[in-house]
């Protein structure tokens, strides 16, 4: 018996607010639904799910067939996206966790964080264990980190300081690094956490992680330093013929940053993976408020076991 896990950043899944909305809002659909059809995965990690009647619309009117249960809902942003989880298989336990302040690694015993109040987890993580049958209890977590959009310094007032030198602009940078480093080390935590549960545990890492496999965040997740034997997670995706290693365009090229990351003892029964970005098309740099769009900007991305 197989077992399949998927991805897919949605982007901005939110029901129309006007007419004029109406007929992105059922392209998306459609265009979401295609995706989990051709997927046919057991258990699927979402992004950017703004909508939750939305998302039941989708889940009862087009995918009924795919046999999910009810969602487990990560904790939305500011902006109101959030992360789900979808499963078919029994949900053995579900939690979201989530913080009001993501900690920093300190120098010395005793240091003072240096960023405190700086470093929110924006969006909860859903943790689920599912029974994946022969394969036994496979712990699945998803998580959409920090884009790669530069922060830049503000004002007490919350008023952005706009970048006058190559330095800012690299700080800036920096500063978006950081976030992601947090979130990373927190998604970590939890990944020693699941693995400490016994050597053979099974444990997942997916969504959009905003950056690369060899970036220092993702290899954070994965665990730096890490050897097989002590939970260093595989990425799926290596599979993939290298032309079509991507999941998103971004500045024009191909980028690979949405991920399937699983420990030994699941990767040891990986049988395949694939990224669904024949039709995937550019989206152009992100615009706040631009009108929803009858596709994603994110290819589905898909991994099989046995």
């Amino acid at each position: 018996m197989t077992f399949t896990l998927a991805t897919f950043n949605l982007k901005d899944f939110f029901d129309a607010e006007s007419d004029a909305d109406r007929p992105a809002v059922a392209a998306k659909l459609e265009h979401v639904g295609a995706a989990l059809d051709a997927a046919d995965a057991d258990v699927v990690a979402l992004q950017e799910v703004g909508d939750e009647a939305l998302l039941g619309r989708l889940l009862a009117e087009r995918v009924p067939g795919l046999g999910y249960g009810a969602p487990t809902f990560g904790t939305a942003d500011k902006r109101g996206i959030r992360c789900v989880i979808l499963s078919r298989r029994p949900v053995l336990e579900a939690r979201v966790h989530t913080a009001d302040d993501l900690p920093f690694p300190t120098f010395f015993e005793g240091d003072r964080d240096p960023f405190v109040g700086r470093l929110p987890l924006r969006r909860g993580i859903p943790h689920v264990v599912v029974d994946a049958g022969d394969l036994g209890p496979v712990h699945v977590l998803t998580a959409h980190f920090k884009s790669g959009l530069p922060v830049r310094r503000k004002w007490p007032n919350g008023e952005e300081i706009p970048d006058a030198t190559a330095a800012d602009r690299a700080a800036s940078r920096l500063r978006s690094m950081v976030q992601r480093a947090a979130e990373a080390l927190f998604v970590r935590g939890l990944v020693d956490a699941a693995l400490s549960t016994g050597p053979d545990a099974r444990v997942c890492v997916m969504g959009d992680l905003n950056d690369t496999i060899t970036s220092l965040p993702i290899r954070l997740v994965r665990g730096v330093g890490a050897a097989e034997a002590s939970g260093l997670l595989a990425s799926c995706t290596d599979r993939v013929a290298p032309e079509r290693r991507f999941s998103t365009f971004h500045g024009g090229g191909k980028d690979l940053i949405d991920h399937i990351l699983v420990s030994p003892a699941l990767a040891s029964r990986l049988v395949s993976a694939d990224i669904q970005n024949d039709a995937l098309r550019d989206h152009g740099p992100h615009v706040d408020g631009a009108p929803l769009t009858p596709d994603s900007d994110h290819a589905l991305v898909v991994a099989r076991f046995a």
